[in-house]
């Protein structure tokens, strides 16, 4: 797997590098607040926990939506996509038993776009009242610069905050042997590994590009 990403422009090797290099001195910060605000989890699970005094612990995860937003500019309907930031924030604050309450968007963009962008509102409208979180704010920045050339290049990012009480937060140390796996099918391709579908499917003549393009734009279900 590691080679056929590699093939598509995707270096997991040097990811892998490049992540001991961030954490080496991301983890240095961690002692900079030992009560209110301390780190409970390390670096490595899907989200993380910082202590807000009384057992009350604040779940953190940020997340975007990848390289889907190339199959949305190329079927030009992004009403989708805002799902999908949400998805995959809350989604790991749910790995670790924690409950979604707020949700944090930045989009990208190389022009505003009046309709596009009511496209995405609506998107991350149905994606919070799907995982009942509310949109306290967020960030519209127009970077022509930093995105590839296009008629309206756009990224997505998000930042998704939950609640926890400190003696129930998931970490799989509690799993032993005899309990029960449920597992939950898929609804489709959600927004992580696009990037190998892509190439795929979207590269394979023998398929239908409206098809396959409707396929990959499943918006990542909310669990």
């Amino acid at each position: 797997m590691q080679d056929a990403y590699s093939k598509i422009g995707v270096d997991s090797f040097q990811e892998e590098r490049s992540m001991k290099k961030l954490l080496g001195w991301i983890n240095q910060t961690f002692p900079f607040r030992s009560e209110v605000g301390k780190n409970l989890l390390p670096i490595g699970f899907f989200a993380n926990v910082i202590d807000l005094g009384n057992h009350l612990g604040l779940a953190l995860s940020m997340d975007g939506v990848g390289t889907k937003i190339l199959v949305a500019e190329k079927a030009k309907k992004y009403d989708t996509i805002g799902i999908d930031c949400i998805a995959m924030n809350v989604n790991d604050l749910l790995c670790l038993g924690a409950e979604p309450v707020s949700f944090l968007d930045y989009i990208a963009v190389t022009k505003i776009d009046p309709d596009v962008i009511e496209q995405l509102a609506k998107g991350f409208y149905e994606g919070a009242k799907q995982a009942s979180v509310n949109i306290p704010g967020g960030e519209l920045a127009q970077v022509k610069e930093l995105l590839h050339d296009g008629e309206n290049s756009i990224d997505l990012v998000g930042t998704a905050i939950g609640t926890v009480p400190t003696d129930k937060i998931i970490t799989g140390k509690e799993i032993r042997p005899g309990d029960k796996i449920i597992g939950l099918p898929s609804n489709g391709i959600h927004s992580n590994g696009l990037t190998l579908a892509r190439k795929l499917l979207l590269d394979n003549p023998s398929i239908s590009q409206p098809d396959i393009m409707a396929e990959l734009l499943k918006p990542t279900a909310i669990y």
